[in-house]
């Protein structure tokens, strides 16, 4: 039923009533779904009732002590319903939406140049991060590698009558040796603990982000 169909059925019904009475319940109820909005008003009119059941209750408002507070919104005091409730939470939340828009448009350079930084920061721990693996990996291989071959030099000068050149060069392939080792320990470190533990703090931060977002969506 549409608000024309309701109100011309309602003023049929209360063409019983004295002419000033009846068109205060009229303008009453052409206002009440005025308020409600194109959008609302087959959720009103469903909520009100049918034009009987309308007129039969403000028929029974106007008798000396009828009216109840059950009975559909009257033009004497009435307080607004559900559907004009609803009506007013619309209008609020495309009110917030509009204060959210404009907002974010005067504040665009602010917080694109932070979110600029933040990710540029981002970026730059990873890949100072992956940097340092790369660096410790090659020590790692270099070190190992070279200590041997260093080693095996020392030995074979040492066998052949270079004592202390051999000996010297024996030492010194055996701290390369150390030292890939330590960088081996280091880069599995950083490879099997830090950069995951990295990648799932970044992940999460981005997580947590669109989360309160969602939420602060839901709200509205």
């Amino acid at each position: 039923m549409t608000r024309e169909q309701f109100l011309f059925q309602l003023e049929q019904l209360l063409l019983d009533l004295p002419q000033e009475e009846r068109e205060e319940a009229l303008a009453y109820y052409r206002e009440y779904l005025s308020d409600a909005g194109p959008e609302n008003e087959a959720a009103v009119i469903e909520e009100l009732g049918t034009p009987q059941k309308v007129a039969a209750s403000i028929k029974d408002g106007l008798q000396p002590g009828g009216g109840t507070v059950e009975q559909p919104p009257q033009m004497r005091g009435a307080v607004p319903t559900e559907g004009k409730r609803a009506a007013k939470r619309q209008g609020d939340s495309r009110s917030k939406w509009i204060l959210i828009i404009l907002v974010a448009v005067f504040t665009f350079p602010l917080w694109i140049g932070v979110a600029g930084t933040v990710f540029g920061l981002i970026l730059a721990a990873i890949f100072t991060v992956f940097g340092v693996s790369l660096a410790v990996a090659v020590i790692a291989v270099v070190g190992i590698i070279g200590g041997i071959i260093t080693v095996i030099v020392g030995i074979v000068r040492f066998a052949t009558g270079g004592f202390a050149s051999g000996m010297i060069t024996a030492g010194v392939g055996l701290v390369l040796v150390a030292i890939g080792c330590l960088s081996t320990v280091l880069m599995l470190l950083l490879f099997g603990k830090f950069v995951p533990w990295l990648l799932w703090a970044v992940s999460n931060l981005f997580h947590r982000g669109r989360k309160k977002r969602k939420e602060a969506g839901a709200c509205e």
